[in-house]
Formats: structure tokens, sequence, C-alpha cells
């Protein structure tokens, strides 16, 4: 067994009533095509470490029918309530958590994270001290959040901080554990947030996180929602 473990979980879950009052003016298949293509993009850029780290796909439940195939290869598929983040937590730390050394939880809604950060993430976990790592987004929202040395009081104020950075290291003895944090992460929420996809993707730069194949699914949306981008 590997010592490490990253965890890919939807923060809505596909009929979340807010994700789609967030992207409003998407149709529900092309929201869901967009939601589904920020997940394989993670994967793409996790491939060929299957070897060392073991990688943990978070489903809904109630989503069994449109899982795609391509989260299946090679990776450990875990089902759950999506909307009920205190149970899927509790079930990953009754299990899972407690078999690995370093835990990194990444939020499928997540694009700029490239192949080198997930190394630099567990290198920066792999001390004998407690540590933690932390990317967030310009709203100070979680998108990464990686630990060592599994702590109930981390999951619990992680969970009940709401993945609010400030709420939750209001919440823990913060002096007890190496931080390394990781700004200006981009979430795709909400529509402020596809136009801002947009820009990124626009850049060269963009090929370190995000493949031609997935650029061009992203083309594909917009094209479709060109109008959205104004």
């Amino acid at each position: 067994m590997n010592s490490k473990a990253i965890y890919i979980l939807p923060f809505y879950h596909s009929k979340a009533e807010e994700l789609y009052s967030n992207f409003n003016g998407f149709n529900k298949e092309d929201l869901a095509f967009l939601t589904t293509t920020l997940y394989l993009n993670i994967l793409e850029n996790l491939k060929g470490k299957e070897d060392k780290i073991d990688i943990y796909c978070i489903w809904d439940e109630n989503e069994k029918d449109s899982l795609s195939q391509a989260l299946t290869n090679n990776h450990k598929i875990i089902f759950s309530d999506i909307s009920k983040k205190k149970i899927t937590f509790e079930r990953l730390s009754s299990t899972e958590f407690l078999l690995y050394k370093n835990n990194l939880i990444v939020f499928s809604d997540v694009i700029d994270v490239r192949p080198a950060d997930y190394e630099q993430y567990f290198n920066l976990l792999n001390i004998e001290n407690e540590s933690l790592v932390i990317a967030k987004n310009k709203d100070n929202t979680i998108a990464v959040f990686g630990f060592n040395n599994y702590s109930e009081e981390i999951i619990n104020s992680l969970i009940f901080s709401g993945f609010d950075f400030n709420n939750f290291l209001g919440r823990i003895k913060s002096s007890a554990h190496f931080m390394h944090i990781v700004n200006d992460i981009l979430l795709v929420r909400s529509i402020s947030d596809y136009k801002q996809l947009y820009l990124e993707l626009s850049q060269k730069k963009s090929i370190e996180y995000c493949s031609q194949e997935m650029h061009e699914r992203f083309t594909h949306l917009f094209v479709e929602y060109k109008d959205l981008l104004k």
C-alpha cells in the first residue's frame, strides 16, 4: 500500500440548486459537462502517479449512472451523499484517512493545479511534525487541503468552517501545526469563475495543467456560452 492518498471530492452534487443558480444561463447537460471536465482534468494531471499515490474518486451515490468510465481506470471509487459532507468525511475518517501517512483532499472544481504541485504538496507533508497544506482561492475558500498525522480536531474544524480558510484558522490551535499556504487557486463555482477560467486558459502557461484535449472540451463550452463571457 502507498503512504500517500488523494481524494477528489465534488463540492456540489449534480442537482444542487445552488449550483444551478451560480451558473444561471447554462443548461443542465452542459453544466454536467463542465463539472465532469474539471474532474477529468485533475485525473489527467495525476496520470502516471498511481504507483506512488492511491487516488480516490468520490462520486455522488445518487448519480452512479453518470459515472465516467475514465474515473474507474486505476482509481478507487467511493460513493457517498455529496450533499452531506459531514457524513462523507466521517466515513473517510474512520477508514481511509487512518491508512495513509499523508492525505490530500482536492475539490473537483479546482483547475490550476499542475502535476508538479501535487509533488510539492506531499513533500511539504512528509515531515514528522504535524503539517498542513492549504491552497485557497482569492475569496479564502479552501480548494486543496493536505494533512499528515490524522487529527479529528482538524477534520471537524475543516467541516464546520464551511471550508472557509479564516473560519478554519479560528477553530484550530494553529501554533501546533506547520502550515503551508498557497494563494490564488481558481475554483470554478460560478459564472464569474467561468469567465476567469476562460482568461486563464487563454494563456500559454495553462498547458501546464490543462492538456490540449481538455482545452478542446472547455472551448466547446466557451463557444456555446460566449455571451456569458462578456
